[in-house]
C-alpha cells in the first residue's frame, strides 16, 4: 500500500495532471506524468476494463505494488496511471512489463 503522502487525492489535482500533464502509452496503459518536489500517483480503473469490480481491483493492486517499489527510482513529480480496456486482459506479469517499458520509455525513472 502506498503512503498517504504518495497519493494524490483531490479531484483538482488529477484533473491538472490529465490536462497538462506528459503522456506515454502502451497497448495497457496511460501514464500522465507532471513534474513536482515530492511524488504522488493516482491510478484509475474504469469500469471500461471490467464490469466486475474484482478484475478492476486486480489490475489496480498489481499497478499500486509496482509503483510502490518503483517509487525510490521515479522523478519526483505526479503520476497518474489510467488502465486502457486491454489491461483486464493482460496477466499480472504483463502488466508489470507494460509499466516498466512505460516508464523507461518516458524518462522518468533515475539513472
Amino acid at each position: 500500500m502506498l503512503k498517504k503522502a504518495n497519493r494524490i487525492n483531490k479531484t483538482r489535482e488529477l484533473q491538472k495532471v490529465y490536462r497538462t500533464g506528459l503522456t506515454m502509452h502502451t497497448p495497457a496503459l496511460v501514464i500522465k506524468f507532471v513534474a513536482r518536489p515530492k511524488t504522488r500517483t493516482a491510478f484509475v480503473v474504469s469500469k471500461k476494463i471490467s464490469k466486475l469490480a474484482v478484475e478492476r481491483n486486480r489490475v489496480k493492486r498489481v499497478l499500486r505494488e509496482q509503483m510502490r517499489l518503483a517509487l525510490p527510482r521515479l522523478v519526483t513529480g505526479d503520476y497518474m496511471l489510467v488502465a486502457k480496456p486491454k489491461a483486464a486482459g493482460f496477466k499480472n506479469k504483463e502488466l508489470v512489463e507494460q509499466l516498466k517499458y512505460t516508464l523507461a520509455r518516458g524518462k522518468v525513472l533515475k539513472t
